[in-house]
This record gives C-alpha cells, sequence and structure tokens, in this order.
C-alpha cells in the first residue's frame, strides 16, 4: 500500500452516523454509513462513488444511509447474511417512525430492497482479494453477525473495529485483538468503564425484585437486536411474569435461525421459552398488570414503550429500568436528565423511578486499551466518541494517536 487517505462521513468526532471513506491506492472504500436515530435523524456527508461498501452490523447508526448509497450509486455491500437480515428489518421500521412523526426520510421500500439484494454475504474469518491487497473479516463480539475488517498486503495492514466488545456476555463471545500496523478504534467508552458483569446483573435483578415487592411495574426499554435477548437470558431464572413487546420476538427468531453467531443457541431458547409475547392491544394490557416488560426502542423514541410509560408514568412504585447508551438528543437522554418524556412533541414529567444499569455492547475505557496493546499497532485512529481525549491519553504511551474531524481528509 502506498499512502493511504482517509476521511470520515461522520461518526468521526461524535457517537452516530458513522461513515469512513479509506483511499487504498486505485481503490475506494466505504465502511458503515448510517444515521444518528434522534426524531428526526441526522445524516452523515454525502458518499462519494466508491468501489465497495463495508458494514460492521446493523445498528442504524452503522447501517442506516445503506439503502440511499444504493439509490445513488452501484457498489456492492459486504457483510454477514445475519446483518443483511437484520438491518432490512430496522430500514424498514425507520420508514414507519418517520411517517408516523411526519419527517421526510431519504429512501423508500424499493431502495431497501435494492440495499437487500446487493449485499455479497462475507462469513467471520473469512479472507477476500481486493485489487493488490485482501480483506479479512473477524467477529466483533458486539451484536450477532457483527464484524471488524482487516484490510492488508505484504507490507501493511490496516484493522477497522467498527463496535466491539471483548467480554463475553450471556449472548455472544467477546473479540480478540487483530495485530495490525494501523487501528481504527471506535472511542463510545473513552474515559467510562463498565461495572462487573455478573455484579451487575445481580443488582439488576434485586432492583426489579424490590420494584415488585412494593406493588410495581418494571419497565425495561431494550434494543430490539441484541439488548432484547441479552436481558431475556438474564431474566430466564428469575422467576419474574415477564413479557416481551417490539421488534425483539422477530429478531430473536432471525438469531436462532443464524446460531453460529450465538454464543448458546440452547441458553436463548430457554430464555424465550420463559418469556410472554405482546401481539395485540389485549395482551398489552395483560402486560401490564405483570411484573417485568421488556420493550422497544431502547432509547424510548417511539415504539410501544412509550405506551406503557404513559400509562405508568404517575405511579411511584413502578420504574423505568434502561439498559443502554442514551445519545444525546434522544428520550432516553431526556428522561436521565431533565426526568420527562416527549410525548409526541409534548413533554410530560416522570414520576415513576428511573435506574440506569450499563448493560452495554461495547468495550469500556480499561478494556478499549488493552484491546488496542494487544493489536500492537503503530498508529490508532479513534473515532465514534463524544470525548476522545481521555482513551487518546492512555493510547498514546504506545501507539501515534490521531483524532481527526468530519469531512477533514488525513493521510496515513
Amino acid at each position: 500500500m502506498k499512502d493511504i487517505k482517509a476521511y470520515f462521513l461522520g461518526g468521526g468526532s461524535e457517537v452516530g452516523k458513522l461513515g469512513l471513506v479509506l483511499e487504498i491506492d486505485d481503490t475506494r472504500l466505504l465502511l458503515d454509513y448510517g444515521i444518528s436515530p434522534t426524531s428526526p435523524p441526522s445524516y452523515p456527508m454525502p458518499a462519494p462513488p466508491v468501489d465497495i461498501a463495508l458494514l460492521t452490523h446493523a445498528h442504524l447508526d452503522h447501517s442506516g444511509m445503506f439503502p440511499y448509497l444504493v439509490r445513488e450509486q452501484d457498489a456492492p455491500i459486504w457483510t454477514t447474511d445475519l446483518t443483511r437480515e437484520i438491518s432490512k428489518i430496522l430500514y424498514v421500521d425507520s420508514l414507519k417512525v418517520a411517517r408516523a412523526e411526519g419527517y421526510a426520510y431519504p429512501y423508500d421500500k424499493n431502495d431497501i430492497k435494492e440495499a437487500y439484494y446487493r449485499v455479497i454475504p462475507i462469513n467471520p474469518f473469512e479472507t477476500r482479494p481486493i485489487g493488490d491487497f485482501e480483506l479479512k473479516a473477524y467477529p466483533a463480539g458486539h451484536i450477532p453477525g457483527s464484524l471488524m475488517f482487516e484490510v492488508r498486503n505484504s507490507s501493511r495492514s490496516i484493522l477497522f473495529s467498527g463496535d466491539i466488545n471483548t467480554i463475553n456476555t450471556r449472548l455472544l463471545h467477546g473479540t480478540k485483538p487483530v495485530k495490525c500496523d494501523i487501528l481504527f478504534l471506535e472511542g463510545t467508552y473513552s474515559g467510562r468503564d463498565h461495572p462487573e458483569r455478573k455484579s451487575l446483573e445481580r443488582e439488576f435483578i434485586d432492583t426489579i425484585e424490590d420494584i415488585i415487592s412494593k406493588g410495581g411495574v418494571a419497565i425495561v426499554p431494550v434494543f430490539a437486536v441484541s439488548r432484547s435477548q441479552e436481558i431475556a437470558m438474564v431474566l430466564s431464572r428469575s422467576g419474574f411474569n415477564v413479557w416481551m413487546d417490539g421488534m425483539g420476538e422477530r429478531i430473536s427468531k432471525i438469531f436462532l435461525k443464524h446460531p453460529r453467531y450465538l454464543r448458546s443457541e440452547k441458553e436463548l431458547k430457554k430464555a424465550l421459552s420463559r418469556v410472554k409475547f405482546v401481539r395485540n392491544p389485549q395482551q398489552r394490557k395483560h402486560a401490564l398488570k405483570g411484573e417485568v416488560i421488556l420493550t422497544t426502542s431502547g432509547m424510548l423514541d417511539g415504539g410501544p414503550v412509550l405506551w406503557y410509560i404513559e400509562k405508568l408514568r404517575k405511579d411511584p412504585k413502578s420504574a423505568i429500568l434502561l439498559t443502554g447508551y442514551q445519545v444525546e438528543g434522544t428520550n432516553g437522554r431526556q428522561l436521565l436528565d431533565k426526568g420527562s418524556i416527549s410525548f409526541y412533541g409534548v413533554s410530560q414529567k416522570v414520576d415513576c423511578q428511573v435506574y440506569y444499569f450499563d448493560f452495554s455492547a461495547h468495550a469500556g475505557h480499561t478494556q478499549l486499551v488493552e484491546f488496542a496493546k494487544g493489536c500492537s499497532p503503530e498508529k490508532i485512529v479513534l473515532f465514534h466518541s463524544d470525548d476522545r481525549k481521555p482513551l487518546a491519553e492512555d493510547l498514546k504511551d504506545f501507539a501515534e494517536v490521531i483524532i481527526p474531524e468530519n469531512g477533514k481528509v488525513f493521510t496515513l
């Protein structure tokens, strides 16, 4: 590889709307192309013509603009078969939300179909040639089907992390370092570590027990992809009366059709067999009288979670247990910061209890540093972070750290 030019279309200096353009010799790659899931969403800069688009995983902040990309140009998309299935569902749901909220969206159903057919599935640990170099995919440990991408030739190698998790969770095995010369590393949790997982799970169960013992209902907002299944597995042996509402059931069925991406198909099946699924308005009313409700969306921006919170927001015995990162501008962040939620444009006070449990699918600060050390890079490019400075401080002890800004070309 000669000089490598790179620039971020989004997601360089913030969490969300990620897109990275890599120009290597005569080949131009696009790695991820997402939206920020605010209401309305915010978008990355337009993508230039590219030879190949690489998609790490289905979350909309990484995948959400691919239907728009295929409308504009003919590039093939390389990602896992599981990511192809899940991202299609999320695209369709995004259109529904846009119509319900009354804002325009940059693509339509035909573009979604085209994005699906444009995918050339790639498997974890598969290697493919691209011009004078080759690409290898690795499991990222973030959600089922998620990948890291390595681009290499005989003299240099680049690793793009996408979103990663390095610890084993109930749903997935954590990812492992890959030796490289240049590491593009996500920094979502720069400066922040996660609590020890088993202790966190015990605290989560104990909190729900306390809520139930006082006659309350625990509303647990979850992301349909991965978090719904992870929390169902955490609750599997609790004995609670658990309901699941939203897309979590549909995504779970797709996961089970692709068991090779799971840590334990058997354990996920067992957990789901102990959950009651909401499939109509009558069952939603029954769920309201239960003990625990797992429901989308995880950041409270649309979905059935708003119906449940509207019903229970004045009940001080009930509680909302947030289980994941709440992006700036979302209802979830508003709830944490101000104790209120916007229901269809009107802000309402929430009187029930609010808890935050850090069930993150991202590596924490210390885990990111250890992962980067294991990769032994000469240079590290930090992206996908609201504050990269704390992580950069610890990384510069063993590598040159680059902190790019969106739209600015840099040479490697």
